[in-house]
């Protein structure tokens, strides 16, 4: 009899079978994210499905605990939606046909170890790119103009440069869907344009499509003379120019649990649900004893809340070639 009045009260309180605490979890989770929707049926799936996140994040994570798995995950901004409208968001990108990619830098030998922004004692602000709109390609593209330039000038602690000049004044368009980091570096190379600081064009993460580019908005002193490209599947010359302090933009495919809702570990890839695109900066490499594992260290555009202060590591190994239209500043 008490059991059955139990479920009664689980059944009640949740409206779909959701205990107490489901209910708790979900609530908080509104707070912590700001999250609002528009109608009581969108709640009620966000609702579902971040039961349903949640679930997937605690089964992951108990394989961590028993040693089987090297990542694990938390509740973020994605943990109210499906996996393929998570997908969705983060569409497949188009390049265009024709390259300006200069000859590379020379560089010396890789290192064993290195990470740019801890070894150089960088303060480099994480970005948030928000959920309207699919711009990793200008996140990417700015902050490793903003690590490189920080880096060749003496200063520690940069500026953040916009993403939102990128967005708005050089995509056609496809800003907030199909762009690609190359068409940043065009912009700034091929037009010697300024690439200006947030604080006169500031980033907009929450319209979900790109703005008009705003002319009198654009100031600073960063200017960008060649960006270079390493060959699809390369990770031996990645690895030499991270190793020689340069950041490297990545095309990732985020089509996973695993990616979606990583919260730290080495992040070892299962089979994408879908063809997506997510830009990521390349600007370590390393080993981690607790797995075993080799690892890249990626600055990714989701926030602090997400993995590992904001940056992912994934497995290094030839079965995971990382190096995807990997596209870096040259010189200035």
């Amino acid at each position: 009899m008490l059991k059955l009045v139990f479920c009664l009260v689980c059944f009640v309180v949740g409206g779909y079978g959701y205990t107490a605490q489901d209910i708790a979890d979900f609530d908080n989770f509104i707070a912590d994210f700001h999250k609002t929707y528009a109608t009581t049926t969108d709640r009620s799936n966000a609702n579902f499905y971040f039961i349903y996140n949640r679930n997937q994040a605690t089964a992951q994570n108990n394989q961590a605990d028993r040693n089987t798995s090297s990542s694990r995950q938390a509740v973020n901004q994605f943990s109210d939606i499906r996996l393929i409208h998570f997908a969705a968001l983060l569409p497949k990108s188009v390049y265009p046909s024709l390259s300006y990619a200069s000859t590379p830098v020379e560089t010396q030998d890789a290192l064993a170890e290195v990470d740019i922004i801890a070894d150089m004692g960088l303060s480099i602000t994480v970005e948030d790119q928000g959920v309207s709109c699919s711009s990793s390609w200008a996140y990417a593209t700015a902050k490793s103009v903003e690590i490189l330039n920080a880096l060749q000038t003496g200063n520690p602690s940069p500026q953040s440069l916009s993403a939102q000049e990128l967005i708005d004044c050089t995509s056609m368009g496809t800003g907030c869907t199909t762009q690609v980091p190359q068409v940043g570096f065009d912009y700034l190379t091929q037009y010697s344009s300024i690439l200006s600081p947030v604080d006169t064009y500031p980033n907009t993460n929450t319209v979900t499509n790109q703005g008009f580019c705003l002319p009198n908005q654009i100031t600073g002193d960063v200017r960008l003379a060649t960006y270079a490209t390493i060959a699809d599947g390369d990770d031996d010359s990645l690895k030499r120019f991270v190793s020689n302090n340069i950041p490297v933009v990545v095309e990732y495919n985020p089509a996973t649990f695993g990616f979606m809702q990583y919260s730290s570990g080495v992040y070892v890839p299962t089979t994408p649900k879908a063809t997506s695109s997510q830009f990521l900066v390349v600007v370590g490499y390393g080993y981690d004893a607790n797995s075993g594992l080799d690892y890249w260290k990626c600055l990714n555009s989701f926030g602090t809340t997400w993995g590992e202060n904001g940056y992912i590591r994934i497995v290094r190994s030839t079965k995971y070639p990382l190096a995807k239209n990997a596209i870096f500043p040259n010189t200035f």
